[in-house]
């Protein structure tokens, strides 16, 4: 199938896809003529990334990862694994430092009300 036809099944830009290829992240297809021919698997994978980033992967972080699968011919699991549960890592780390946060800016919130309006109670800081 042809670029157009990928754009519209994966959502995927046709400078996302040609990206991706630049990056090795997917195999060049074969080619027609001047016209790059897709298949199934690149449907995939392309699906894959578009999914990883949405999760806050970065195109680097996939590279070593379908390296691997090019390299094996198979799916680096265990390796796809430890990126997932770095990415949880510091999203477990980001949501701390947000809950920090919450609670500094309602001492904030109290701290100002005690200063500027002494006589108002915050019933729901």
């Amino acid at each position: 199938m042809y670029i157009g036809k990928v754009t519209k099944i994966t959502g995927a830009s046709r400078r996302a896809i040609r990206h991706y290829e630049e990056l090795k992240l997917i195999h060049p297809p074969q080619r027609v003529g001047s016209y790059r021919v897709y298949d199934e698997h690149h449907i995939i994978v392309i699906n894959l990334i578009k999914r990883a980033q949405s999760l806050g992967f970065k195109l680097a972080e996939l590279v070593p990862i379908l390296e691997a699968k090019r390299a094996n011919a198979a799916f680096p699991l265990e390796l796809a694994f430890v990126g997932i549960d770095d990415k949880r890592k510091e999203l477990k780390q980001q949501i701390l430092k947000a809950k920090e946060t919450d609670k500094a800016l309602l001492r904030l919130k109290q701290e100002l009300t005690e200063v500027f309006n002494p006589d108002l109670t915050l019933a729901n800081p």
